[in-house]
């Protein structure tokens, strides 16, 4: 009897092992593309995995597992910094965990320079140069919004395209532009401005978690949200904040109104995307869809 239970134990663990030797995985990400813009990624498998993550511009991204694919897969939406990531060729590392061993895929990303405008702009001088008496509270701001991009959870709650920010979308400031402010260069827009006449209704164009919420100086009202997988967005120069930190949103809520508070030459509202730690143009995600964004990637199997 014994020996029957030994063999029947054997002749599972078998059966175990060859599935799990059987199980075929890949990982999908582009070769190439542009600064500034949005590319999606994905853990693909036909047996379990967990753990998922991975690793872009020095930065671990956790992903969360689903059904899909050939059986389970993972999304991710990443990009680059218009701001002070420079064309060349980049690293991406993909991690999981199946069968108890640690799986791991990495490859290069050739980012591409894109031709970004310039945009001088007047406003208040103080914008420019800050008095004395407000660099602490620059400072203290800083730090806050530093912290809230570093967030990092699952599962993921933004599906794809998203919410309009606003009923309409007019752009009168594009993402990427160089802003001169009374004549002093400043860096590149890490977002889009959209027209929008003070009060109009701002909507959350993903499900999530504010994680900060505030009258910032340069920003004026500020609201941003995470919803996983590094995955934030952010609206600035807003009137009125409806929620508070740590509010749960769904898709589409009215989070705030449009205003023009902060560093602004009029009413507007400011709208970021932020992958990973990365501003990128967020209107071109309005337009698409993972699913589209994961046709211009390769396929790459993962031993």
């Amino acid at each position: 009897m014994r020996r029957l239970k030994l063999s029947l134990v054997i002749i599972m663990l078998t059966i175990l092992t060859s599935g799990q030797s059987h199980a075929s995985s890949w990982v999908n990400f582009p070769t190439s593309w542009d600064i500034g813009q949005a590319f999606a990624v994905s853990v693909t498998s036909t047996a379990d995995y967990s753990s998922p993550t991975v690793t872009w511009m020095n930065r671990s991204i956790a992903l969360n597992v689903e059904t899909g694919g050939a059986g389970k897969i993972s999304y991710g939406l990443l990009g680059s910094d218009v701001r002070n990531i420079k064309p060349g060729s980049y690293k991406i590392l993909f991690e999981f965990i199946q069968g108890g061993k640690k799986y791991k895929a990495s490859g290069n990303i050739y980012l591409r320079a894109r031709q970004y405008p310039k945009e001088n702009l007047s406003v208040n001088p103080k914008m420019v140069n800050p008095p004395k008496k407000e660099l602490g509270r620059i400072q203290n701001e800083s730090k806050l919004i530093g912290t809230a991009l570093r967030t990092m959870t699952a599962p993921r709650k933004w599906t794809t395209p998203p919410q309009p920010p606003l009923a309409s979308i007019t752009l009168t400031s594009n993402y990427g532009k160089q802003r001169i402010y009374n004549g002093q260069p400043r860096a590149g827009h890490n977002g889009a401005d959209i027209r929008a006449v003070t009060g109009t209704s701002v909507r959350a164009p993903f499900a999530g978690t504010i994680i900060l919420a505030g009258f910032h100086y340069y920003a004026g009202g500020s609201v941003y949200i995470d919803s996983g997988n590094g995955v934030i967005t952010a609206f600035f120069h807003l009137s009125n904040i409806l929620v508070k930190k740590g509010d749960k949103v769904e898709k589409g809520q009215v989070v705030a109104k449009s205003g023009a508070t902060g560093r602004v030459t009029g009413p507007h509202l400011h709208y970021s995307l932020i992958l990973g730690g990365q501003f990128v143009d967020p209107i071109p995600l309005l337009s698409t869809s993972i699913t589209q964004l994961l046709k211009h990637g390769n396929l790459q199997q993962v031993n």
